[in-house]
């Protein structure tokens, strides 16, 4: 049962942090769209949003390791 609840607990933590990395990607885009005059703030946005869509993937590739234990364990 122990096993369960900490299972759960991480699949909690890993869609929270991909909602979260969800959210601050839009508001990047829509600074990045605000800013498209272009220039350095640019840059940093575009480079922003590259590290965020980087965890992202890191975050799904974890979701799916969690998920494919949890059918492992499937009772």
């Amino acid at each position: 049962m122990d096993v369960f609840a900490a299972l759960e607990k991480r699949i909690d933590r890993l869609v929270q942090a991909y909602q979260q990395g969800q959210q601050r990607i839009a508001e990047l885009e829509v600074d990045n769209a605000r800013l498209s005059g272009g220039g350095d703030e640019v840059e940093g946005l575009t480079g922003r949003v590259a590290e965020l869509e980087a965890e992202r993937a890191e975050l799904r590739t974890r979701l799916e390791k969690v998920l494919a234990t949890l059918n492992k364990l499937e009772l």
